[in-house]
């Protein structure tokens, strides 16, 4: 403050000298004496030099706080203020000026850093990014982007038109917040692209934001050992079937050449080996028949809450006594898109394995709960207290033909995550042995 006070004592100085000198002039020019005019003439010269330094002094003070406020309106923080001694009037002012474009520079580096760092990685990100305000200006077009479609520049929305006309369409009519996967044919080879479609906003300016990324030949480390497992479980289960078959008819055929009679039991016994093992092994190519024709989904509106009901009526006589059944609804009218066929399977195979879990349990309890989450994600969470799953079989219950129970066939998870697949959503799984699993059913939008 002492600064404050010096520039404040100068000015209360200056008026009360200015006020003095008017005192004084006034006390002249009505005094008896005649000769007092020339004092009156100099002292009000005097008065009119103080006016004019006390408004120099203030207005040079204005002048430097709106010259400093011009510089932030035009982000100019190169000016440094010299740097006066304490006693200065200005010293305290210009030493705030200074710490503030200080500041404001610090600030300026910041953000220039972070803007740096942010376009770095939106260039090295696998996801394409068109980025565009409102008049249709291209704000950002990533390198993923140019890679999907081999184009290197997306001067506006347009450019989506020369390369496919029905991609044009769907990002001029993707609501906001939806996903879609949509075939493009880029260099005559049809590609899957998942396409999502944002809006961001602030005072200014309304900002569209599409991200694309390449569904094709992406498969993860963890489909790939999906794959390895299965062909190793498709390799055995048949090499089981057909080893046998193959001796065994051998071995009919050596005893049918011989014509002894005493072989006939021996052959009939064979013959029944060889169906028992034929009908096995028809069996399990239904079974994967089924995984691989999936029909086409149907999709409509589904309103959760008759749904659920509708399915758990189906288990009204199979649930024991012992077993508390609940379904619970976090938000009111809750609905998906969706097949409802295929959605029916993959909850009644869900409920039904739920409902195993817990037969050896004298409180089971078998959970079914409807929510939406934070990212507008509709959840349908099944948990029970079952046995749990260890967790080296974590990895391997999606795996086709992968089960732990005696007669089972192993695709049932697979074929609900396949069924969620072609909803755009997906399964999840969480689960400890000794205290339950919970299965979740998530559906995008």
């Amino acid at each position: 403050m002492k600064s404050l006070n010096s520039f404040r004592a100068r000015v209360i100085f200056l008026i009360s000298l200015i006020f003095l000198l008017m005192l004084a002039v006034m006390l002249l020019y009505f005094g008896t004496e005649r000769n007092n005019m020339p004092w009156v003439v100099l002292g009000m010269l005097a008065i009119i030099g103080l006016v004019v330094h006390l408004f120099r002094t203030i207005y040079s003070v204005n002048q430097q706080i709106a010259d400093f406020l011009m510089s932030i309106r035009y982000d100019d923080f190169t000016r440094t203020y010299s740097k006066l001694s304490s006693g200065d009037p200005h010293y305290k002012l210009f030493a705030e000026f200074n710490a503030i474009s200080d500041k404001f520079r610090d600030l300026r580096s910041q953000n220039e850093a972070d803007r740096q760092l942010m376009h770095l990685v939106l260039e090295n990100v696998d996801t394409g990014i068109f980025c565009l305000d409102k008049t249709g200006k291209v704000l950002l077009a990533n390198k993923a982007l140019k890679a999907i479609f081999h184009k290197s520049y997306f001067p506006d929305l347009t450019a989506f038109k020369h390369l496919d006309p029905a991609l044009h369409e769907v990002l001029e009519t993707l609501p906001v917040g939806e996903r879609i996967v949509q075939k493009v044919v880029i260099n005559d080879e049809v590609v899957q692209v998942a396409i999502r479609h944002f809006a961001l906003k602030n005072k200014a300016d309304e900002i569209r934001l599409f991200t694309f990324f390449n569904l094709s030949g992406e498969l993860s480390s963890e489909e790939i050992k999906s794959y390895h497992k299965l062909i190793s479980i498709l390799s055995h289960e048949i090499m089981n079937s057909v080893t046998p078959i193959a001796s065994l008819s051998q071995s009919a055929a050596d005893m049918l050449k011989s014509a002894d009679p005493d072989n006939m039991d021996d052959i009939a016994q064979a013959m029944e080996v060889i169906q028992k093992r034929s009908t096995g092994l028809l069996t399990f190519t239904e079974n994967y028949r089924k995984l691989t024709k999936i029909p086409q989904v149907q999709l409509q509106h589904i309103a959760l809450e008759p749904f659920l009901h509708q399915i758990l009526t189906l288990f009204k006589h199979e649930v024991p006594k012992r077993v508390q059944l609940d379904l619970q609804f976090f938000r009111p009218n809750l609905q998906i898109t969706g097949d409802p066929t295929l959605l029916e399977q993959v909850l009644i195979n869900l409920i039904k394995n739920a409902l195993e879990a817990v037969q050896a349990s004298p409180d089971g309890k078998l959970l079914i709960i409807a929510d939406r989450d934070e990212q507008l994600r509709t959840l349908i969470r099944i948990s029970d207290n079952g046995q749990g799953i260890p967790e080296e079989n974590l990895e391997q219950i999606f795996v086709p033909f992968f089960t732990t129970k005696p007669t089972g066939s192993g695709i049932g998870l697979s074929l609900a995550r396949q069924i969620m697949r072609q909803h755009q959503g997906d399964i999840q799984v969480v689960s400890e042995v000794g205290k339950g699993t919970i299965l979740t059913l998530i559906f995008v939008g």
